[in-house]
């Protein structure tokens, strides 16, 4: 046990490392044992080696020092040494069938926020992804630490629970992995070639960047929660004769947006964005054919269904215009909002639909995307295979008037 005059340790972290010490000793049966997922910050970080020796006779010879460096998101880098906690012999034996757990301590940096990589240097084991959060108080009652008593508060004064660390590692079942950085994906981001429509191919870029990255991840404060998104759709025609881009939308914005609201329907919880989005095709006059748009949005999330599972998402994004002087009856095809309906598993396939339905009785626009996880054909392999049919008006800015029949492309998305 670590005495209470340790110095006080603000974050720490979570190593699960289950691969050999390989330049401590040559095939030697060496584990790194991860902590509790919640920590008290009062407390030094340790890191934990388990030694065995299950079927022969083992010697170990361990450094005193251990070399582990942290890279925060969009961060500098920083390097840390661990201790060994007690004195060991230069060399420990162990017989058939014996274990031993050395443990390692050491002061990590207070301001190290949101997700770090972790590399161990002096261990043979690949690089860990952590996310770093502490809450003024435990989020849920799963993940509460157990820690001191806190002293007895005055008369009057109510008593605070202690601040606790959490220490996630990051997994692929995840259904929030795209906000685990600070630069994030934002809409889907995709490359698909079909036909239909004069734009038989279409590809979109789209991130977000967090502008401050706050001690809780949980946080819902305004400051904590702004953002800076991008997102640019071109369209292009692969078959004309210097296979031109038909048109290309602009999409800048700045919102808040937070994954938790403390509402819960269905059993999940309720998210929320809203913010500022200026859309262009960014030609100069009308003469151009130049189009724009300035709209104010709210987009809560509905989730259905266990989150790890198949489950259900409904997202509208309800809007009100700030400008559309250069196309002022966009109304009529592209209404006040979209919605957006989605069924399927981080891992597996996915079904989204996209809806917008103008004020005009015949203007209905129709997007439906279907996604595969590439890693199930071939292991390895990052993205999804994409299939998308679009039917209605105003796939692109340039023709929001323009009723487009139907539109089928196939490709590759990097993110749905």
């Amino acid at each position: 046990m670590l005495k209470r005059s340790t110095p006080p340790q603000v974050q720490a972290l979570v190593l699960l490392i289950g691969l050999g010490l390989a330049p401590l000793a040559a095939q030697a049966d060496i584990h790194l044992l991860a902590p509790s997922r919640t920590l008290d910050p009062s407390q030094p970080f340790k890191l934990s080696l388990m030694l065995s020796a299950e079927t022969e006779a083992r010697s170990y010879s361990l450094p005193e020092l251990l070399r582990v460096t942290l890279t925060p998101d969009l961060g500098a880098l920083v390097s840390v040494k661990l201790r060994l906690e007690a004195p060991l012999p230069p060399q420990i034996d162990l017989r058939p069938g014996e274990f031993l757990r050395i443990n390692y301590v050491g002061e990590l940096p207070a301001n190290l926020r949101g997700r770090v990589r972790i590399d161990a240097l002096d261990l043979d084991a690949p690089a860990m992804l952590v996310q770093l959060s502490t809450p003024s108080a435990p989020a849920d009652a799963v993940a509460v630490a157990v820690a001191p008593a806190p002293a007895a508060a005055a008369p009057g004064e109510a008593a605070s629970a202690p601040a606790v660390t959490t220490l996630a590692v990051r997994a692929d079942s995840d259904p929030n992995l795209q906000d685990q950085g600070r630069l994030s994906f934002n809409e889907p981001m995709f490359a698909v070639v079909g036909s239909g429509i004069e734009a038989n191919a279409k590809f979109q870029i789209s991130f977000k960047l967090r502008l401050y990255e706050p001690a809780d991840k949980l946080s819902r404060r305004l400051v904590d929660n702004l953002y800076l998104g991008y997102t640019q759709t071109a369209f292009w025609d692969l078959t004309g004769e210097s296979k031109p881009f038909v048109d290309t939308k602009y999409k800048p914005g700045f919102f808040y947006q937070s994954p938790s609201t403390g509402l819960r329907v269905a059993g999940n919880e309720v998210g929320f964005a809203a913010g500022y989005e200026h859309e262009s095709n960014g030609r100069d006059d009308l003469d151009a054919k130049s189009r724009s748009i300035d709209i104010l949005y709210v987009k809560p999330l509905f989730t259905v269904g266990d989150s790890l599972g198949f489950h259900g998402t409904f997202e509208p994004k309800l809007f009100v215009y700030l400008d559309k002087d250069e196309n002022p009856d966009i109304q009529k095809y592209r209404g006040y909002g979209d919605f957006r309906f989605t069924y399927g598993k981080n891992n597996d396939w996915q079904l989204a639909l996209d809806l917008r339905k103008g004020t005009l009785s015949k203007a209905f626009s129709t997007n439906l995307q279907a996604s595969y996880p590439l890693n199930r054909f071939v292991a390895g392999l990052s993205g999804y295979l994409m299939a998308q049919y679009f039917t209605g008006y105003g796939e692109t800015l340039l023709n929001y008037n323009q009723r487009e029949p139907w539109a089928l492309r196939f490709g590759y998305a990097i993110w749905r």
